[in-house]
């Protein structure tokens, strides 16, 4: 869904906007994930599930070997960190591989584009975007697109990259979770080497090869694709599982929630 602000707001006012929208999507969906694993008989079950994500959100912890710290950086640690993801044997193998292989060339563009080197000319981009001048949609649209552009990045060998600029940066809400999370963001400097590299080719065919950046803004048939997949190979859900490998809460968005869930007791 959209929603549509007056020309006459002011910057303030739309980051405040943009932080509450992010949050009530964030916090639509965690309750909606705990109500479909849980039946819920009596006003203390309800009770009992509110407090169970609260410190789940928080990054309590289920693993031992976590740093005890709930925030690293810019985030804060899962319940589900992504390395245990990435152990789990219900996750495709190509998903595990792909987190491995996505890091690698990340990194080796940077380094070669930093050093002025043309070593790293090979590597692709699949895009996530939603730029100034675009026509974006809703920010849940963009989202439930994600484990489809993951799969659609690793059959075509494209590192995946998330560049929103309105109505803010994904980054003030959503970030890569600390330790092995897939890391799609762009930093200025990146933007201003891919913008180097040429178009972006929205509308262009993530499997032609002759193309370096290839961009999309939402897809209407990827979360159907996913669901098929998910059902007729896979056998089992996995779609949560690659979205928590993408994105955890940002340090100032946990600080939001942990404030409204004592405001309402929760």
């Amino acid at each position: 869904f959209t929603m549509t602000i007056p020309r006459s707001t002011s910057c303030q006012t739309i980051a405040r906007w943009a932080l509450g929208f992010a949050l009530a999507i964030y916090a639509t969906a965690m309750f909606t994930w705990q109500h479909q694993h849980l039946n819920a008989q009596s006003t203390d079950d309800i009770a009992n599930v509110l407090s169970n994500s609260k410190h789940a959100f928080l990054g309590d912890g289920q693993d031992e070997n976590a740093d005890k710290s709930n925030v690293v950086g810019n985030t804060v640690l899962s319940h589900r960190p992504a390395h245990l993801i990435l152990q789990n044997p219900k996750l495709p193998d190509w998903v595990k591989q792909y987190a491995s292989w996505h890091k690698e060339q990340r990194k080796r563009y940077l380094d070669a584009k930093r050093s002025n080197s043309s070593s790293a000319d090979d590597v692709k981009f699949l895009i996530s975007r939603c730029l100034k001048n675009d026509k974006c949609g809703g920010a849940s649209d963009r989202l439930q697109d994600m484990p489809y552009n993951i799969m659609l990045a690793n059959l075509t060998n494209r590192v995946l990259l998330v560049r929103w600029e309105k109505p803010a940066m994904l980054e003030k809400f959503l970030v890569p979770p600390a330790h092995h999370g897939i890391d799609w963001t762009v930093p200025d400097d990146m933007y201003e080497m891919l913008n180097r590299d040429g178009d972006w080719n929205l509308r262009g065919k993530e499997a032609n090869e002759k193309l370096k950046i290839v961009s999309v803004i939402r897809r209407d048939s990827a979360a159907p694709i996913f669901r098929k997949y998910e059902n007729e190979e896979v056998g089992h859900k996995i779609y949560h599982e690659i979205f928590r490998l993408l994105f955890s809460p940002s340090k100032a968005l946990a600080e939001r929630v942990e404030t409204t869930m004592k405001s309402l007791e929760i």
